[in-house]
This record gives C-alpha cells, sequence and structure tokens, in this order.
C-alpha cells in the first residue's frame, strides 16, 4: 500500500493509476487510499499480472489487461457458482 502520489503508480507510459505490478521487483503496489470492493477489484487485476509472470505467460499486454479486468470484475462470481454446483454434485454420483 502507498500514497496515491507516489512514483510506484505511474504506468510505463507514465500516466497514473491506482494499482501496478511491478515484476522487476516482484512487487504489487496500491493506492492506500482504496477501499472495500473496488481495493478487492484493483488486487484482483493486479494478481492476474502476478499469476503471468509466476508462470511465464508471455500474453500482449493488451490481452492481459481484458483478462485482468474480466476476472477482476466477474472472478469471484464466476467462483462462487463454481464452489455452488460442486457443492451440489459432492452429493450425487457425478462426483468424482
Amino acid at each position: 500500500m502507498v500514497p496515491p502520489g507516489s512514483p510506484h503508480l505511474l504506468r510505463s507510459d507514465f500516466s497514473r493509476t491506482v494499482g501496478v505490478t511491478d515484476s522487476s521487483v516482484k512487487t504489487v503496489y496500491v493506492s492506500d487510499l482504496l477501499r472495500g470492493k473496488f481495493l478487492d477489484k484493483v488486487t484482483s487485476h493486479e494478481l492476474v499480472h502476478v499469476f503471468s509472470f509466476v508462470n511465464n505467460l508471455y500474453i500482449p499486454i493488451d490481452v492481459e489487461e481484458q483478462i485482468a479486468d474480466f476476472l477482476a470484475t466477474y472472478g469471484r462470481d464466476i467462483f462462487d457458482v463454481a464452489d455452488d454446483i460442486l457443492g451440489r454434485l459432492k452429493w450425487g454420483e457425478y462426483y468424482a
């Protein structure tokens, strides 16, 4: 967590943002002003970048940003539905 004016919250094009993942120092920087659902969304977005770096996934940055935005917006709902389905199947004959 860093102040919103931190140089760590500058993108490579020098525009300011609220969250940055810097693979060169293996650090995620997030504005300390963020709270609640927006903090959750920004953190989830940055974790997509972390997973890309950790797993040596080379995705064009525009595509990676779209994936990160999608997962940050819908990821929790997707996993909640998956957990519900798997919980129901656990009690049926289809659960392996």
